[in-house]
């Protein structure tokens, strides 16, 4: 038995289908339900039998096919019989209803195909009735209703707007995402150069203490301890490894000759020499104030 590919839309197209008289005294259709009433949503089964000569191709009604009222569901074909060149065919079809009309009908074809075109044949009309599941409510006045009267404040648990949090975050954080693309980098330079000045600052007071206290009692230790505190200064600032290079060394970085017999003077000074340093490290002190002053710029202008 062929299938049935499309259905819908022929009963909207009379001049495909072409009723022959003695083919339909020869073929016989009948349907109907098994059940005599459903609730909606539940199944329902419908039959679909047809009585035709052998001889003859039909189709049956698939899936696609339009069951008014009801959906269809699934369905179940039974082998064809055929004797004395008379076949039988059968189709149960099963269905559901999600429509509330009291009473719905259905009635359902097959298809004689033909060599240029095919022939309805339409079976009788059968219908089942819908059952309500919705009880019976008793209704009472409002007059006779046996209220209670409460006016005590009952307290509620208060539910956390988490929506709104969600919301009022992204917001922060998009702001500040912006804030950031925007004057982030103006808000870096600003508090580098602050930094720079504080770190200068005491750098400048420290360094004067130490001079101080070379000029009240000299020791080569303390002109060694004032050096590498100028070395440690500059070594912050300028991101060069002065606490681990030597006077000679520094000079040739820094390829200046005044620098050079400065530090040449502190040596001498440390390993017993001279003792006449205040003037070498006041001289120490305006070469760091001069490469602040740089760096400064640099930072200003970056």
């Amino acid at each position: 038995m062929m299938r049935l590919t499309k259905i819908k839309g022929l009963f909207l197209l009379p001049f495909l289908l072409v009723f022959s008289e003695s083919f339909c005294q020869e073929i016989k259709v009948t349907g109907g339900f098994f059940e005599d009433s459903i609730k909606v949503g539940e199944p329902a089964r419908f039959y679909l039998a047809a009585r035709y000569p052998s001889k003859i191709n039909i189709l049956f009604p698939d899936s696609t096919f339009d069951f008014a009222s009801l959906e269809f569901r699934s369905k179940e074909y039974f082998d064809t019989e055929t004797k004395n060149d008379i076949s039988y065919d059968s189709v149960v079809y099963h269905l559901a209803s999600f429509s509330i009309d009291p009473i719905q009908t259905l009635s359902l074809p097959i298809f004689q195909i033909n060599p240029n075109d095919c022939t309805l044949h339409v079976s009788n009309i059968d219908s089942i009735k819908l059952t309500l599941t919705t009880p019976n409510v008793d209704t009472v006045s409002i007059a006779r209703l046996d209220l209670k009267h409460q006016a005590t404040y009952q307290p509620t648990d208060k539910l956390f707007n988490y929506p709104l949090l969600i919301f009022v975050v992204g917001i922060t954080l998009v702001l500040v995402a912006l804030g950031w693309f925007f004057f982030g980098k103006p808000v870096r330079k600003h508090f580098k150069i602050k930094r720079m000045m504080k770190a200068h600052q005491a750098f400048l007071v420290g360094f004067d203490s130490n001079i101080s206290g070379l000029q009240k009692q000299y020791s080569p230790l303390s002109t060694e301890a004032t050096l590498v505190y100028w070395k440690r200064y500059l070594e912050q600032l300028e991101r060069l490894p002065y606490t681990k290079l030597t006077s000679r060394e520094i000079q040739r970085i820094q390829k200046d000759d005044q620098l050079g017999k400065t530090l040449h003077g502190i040596d001498e000074a440390i390993y017993g020499h001279n003792t006449q340093t205040t003037v070498l490290f006041e001289s120490l002190k305006t070469f760091a104030q001069n490469r602040f002053n740089k760096k400064l710029e640099e930072v200003k202008h970056g």
